[in-house]
């Protein structure tokens, strides 16, 4: 996993550069599994772009460009209850049925899977490295910029999965049936 605060700033302040290796083998699916979003504050989006350390808010959105999807905050917009109104309690007991506290911090999941395979044929040493621009979501589109302050996590992590329809090469495995009215 890929902490958050030992990511080193990208092309401008509040992008973040993770440095996560993957050299290839089998897959059906790729995803970066984001832990611990705090969606406390304003509403943004995060760019994810591979192999792209120089990504920013006004990079193409194509593969060639490296990027690989993106995800979107809804936010709360701050904190307007009394003091400790929106402090979420650190650790709940598993006995506890009542739901989580509103502003606990979530998971986000990017398919990246067609961006992954597009890295590892164009590039022999494969994924280097995941490129994060958080871009703040404005009411009007063209005041949205790349933000320092709303995007905060844990950390990412690359998941990859082998469908049981596949086999160790990647390619689907044909489906024998038997020929309509022949019993076994």
């Amino acid at each position: 996993m890929a902490v958050a605060s030992d990511m080193p700033t990208g092309a401008q302040p509040g992008i973040r550069v993770a440095p996560l290796r993957f050299t290839g083998g089998a897959f059906t699916r790729a995803d970066l599994v984001f832990t611990g979003v705090d969606h406390s504050g304003g509403s943004y989006e995060v760019l994810v772009f591979l192999n792209n350390d120089t990504a920013t808010g006004t990079s193409a959105h194509s593969v060639d460009q490296g990027y690989g999807g993106r995800f979107v905050i809804f936010g709360h917009g701050g904190c307007f209850g009394d003091v400790g109104h929106c402090d979420v309690p650190p650790e709940r007991s598993a006995d506890d049925l009542r739901p989580a506290h509103p502003l606990t911090p979530v998971t986000k999941v990017v398919n990246i899977t067609d961006a992954l395979r597009h890295v590892l044929a164009a590039d022999k040493e494969g994924l280097k490295s995941v490129t994060l621009v958080p871009v703040a979501l404005t009411p009007r589109p063209e005041d949205s910029a790349v933000t320092a302050d709303l995007f905060r996590f844990d950390g990412l992590t690359l998941k990859t999965y082998l469908s049981g329809t596949e086999n160790a090469v990647g390619v689907a495995k044909p489906v024998q049936r038997r020929p309509r009215g022949k019993k076994k």
